[in-house]
């Protein structure tokens, strides 16, 4: 969530330029609360150089969910910074000063009702595109917060989970993904226990969707793998 910006001097010019940009140029908010609150998702810019560095910005692009509202984007660095609103087009600059840092943030707003999966904006900069990405989860059902409708152990895993199951109209149990995409898929029929192999995932957070015969999603239930 870092972006680090070195500057070097050529003998032949008179002015510093950029000679490498290291950065992060995805930043994720995991969980975000659909509860009609105003979050914020930042990305850090630092100056890890002997000179000023000018940075413009603008919003290049958005990918939100329905239900989901852009309330304002912000840049703040030592010494000041400005607020604009979420619509705003324009291109904007502020200076991050040797040894200082600025942060662009997102401000964003999700109604309980909102779309779940990944909404998205995307800011241009001098010096490369910033995504900010905000991932809501499927509210589990009531039934599955009880251990005795499904059991999942170990959690965290490593390798696999075992999944015990007492609810006769689940078949099948999906696992998906931080951006809502369907990795595997598993069959429950004639069974009430099954392991779902975890070894050739990456670690992070996973969904199991536990779906009926029609394939509709009846529960779920969240793993980490580590």
């Amino acid at each position: 969530m870092k972006k680090i910006l070195t500057l070097i001097a050529f003998v032949a010019i008179s002015l510093s330029s950029f000679a490498q940009t290291i950065w992060k140029d995805t930043v994720v908010y995991n969980g975000f609360p659909k509860d009609g609150t105003i979050y914020t998702l930042y990305d850090t810019i630092y100056n890890h150089t002997a000179d000023p560095v000018t940075i413009s910005w603008w919003k290049a692009s958005e990918s939100l969910l329905p239900g989901w509202t852009g309330v304002g984007i912000c840049d703040f660095y030592v010494g000041g910074g400005s607020c604009f609103p979420f619509n705003d087009m324009s291109t904007h600059t502020f200076t991050i000063d040797p040894g200082d840092k600025a942060t662009i943030d997102i401000q964003m707003k999700a109604i309980p009702t909102a779309g779940d999966n990944v909404s998205y904006v995307t800011i241009g900069t001098s010096i490369g595109n910033m995504t900010f990405k905000f991932v809501t989860w499927p509210t589990a059902t009531k039934d599955f917060d009880n251990n005795s409708i499904v059991n999942i152990y170990p959690n965290p895993a490593s390798d696999y989970v075992n999944i015990i199951l007492n609810d006769k109209r689940i078949t099948n149990v999906n696992v998906v993904n931080v951006i809502g995409r369907r990795i595997a898929k598993f069959n429950f029929e004639g069974k009430n226990e099954i392991r779902v192999p975890l070894d050739k995932v990456s670690n992070g957070i996973y969904l199991l969707q536990f779906a009926d015969a029609n394939g509709k999603v009846l529960g779920v239930r969240r793993v980490t793998k580590q």
